[in-house]
């Protein structure tokens, strides 16, 4: 922590995709999203600049154990695999992940609230968590896996699967978007906490980041940046042309 203070930068490792509404590009090229507002004013705080360095996603772990950056903000899930070269302050969001169906494509034989039946094909991403609880989770039913959201999301709209497993907000989004055609089929399957990561030996700048989070829970800042971003759709007017506000995080 003393080191970005005395830099005058905290250097952080955002992913290069866009994970909208995490992570996009407004019409200008620039940064924009939960993740973006989240870094600019954990930044702000310790009076410093933030320095955006963007990386593919898997390459993230790596680059902060390298010093490429202070920190990894980028909906940055906990998990153990993580916190064998990281540390990671408390959550400071949490993502429900739901079965997304297309009404179009229920088999007869599925009943409302049970999807697991064969012939049903779901989409998720391949090796993330939603793929391993999707396996315990449906046993009958064919598991498709894609590279990435986006695809999922464009078999879905294809018809070519009957259902995806989709993070919050984009079972919204869609329903929205098509309410006649798109349901949520269950209850949230399993949820991911989302947290900033530093490195091991930076044990003072994480316990500050815990007390940040802390802070902005109890005055409702972060409650307020999460309603924004993913309550509302105020903020498509600010996108680039293209993007969608319908991408999930890479877990």
């Amino acid at each position: 922590m003393d080191a970005v203070i005395d830099r005058g930068t905290l250097r952080i490792g955002i992913a290069e995709e866009d994970f909208l509404p995490w992570i996009g590009r407004d019409k200008a090229g620039k940064l924009l999203g939960f993740e973006v507002d989240v870094a600019h004013d954990l930044a702000r705080v310790l009076g410093v600049r933030p320095e955006f360095v963007e990386t593919p996603f898997g390459d993230l772990l790596n680059g902060l154990v390298a010093g490429r950056f202070d920190v990894v903000i980028s909906a940055y899930s906990v998990t153990a695999e993580r916190a064998r070269l990281a540390l990671f302050s408390v959550p400071y969001g949490q993502t429900d992940y739901y079965l997304l169906l297309d009404n179009n494509k229920l088999p007869k034989s599925a009943s409302e609230g049970d999807y697991d039946v064969e012939g049903f094909k779901i989409g998720v991403i391949a090796d993330t968590i939603g793929e391993a609880i999707s396996a315990r989770s449906f046993t009958k039913a064919e598991i498709v896996p894609f590279p990435d959201d986006e695809a999922s999301r464009d078999a879905l709209s294809k018809g070519e699967v009957g259902a995806i497993i989709a993070a919050t907000p984009i079972p919204n989004f869609m329903m929205l978007a098509e309410p006649d055609r798109y349901a949520i089929g269950s209850e949230a399957l399993f949820s991911s906490s989302e947290a900033v990561a530093v490195r091991p030996d930076s044990l003072r700048f994480v316990n500050f980041i815990d007390a940040w989070i802390e802070e902005n829970q109890a005055n409702g800042r972060l409650q307020a940046a999460r309603e924004y971003w993913f309550d509302t759709l105020e903020w498509e007017q600010r996108l680039s042309k293209g993007d969608e506000p319908a991408d999930q995080p890479a877990e």
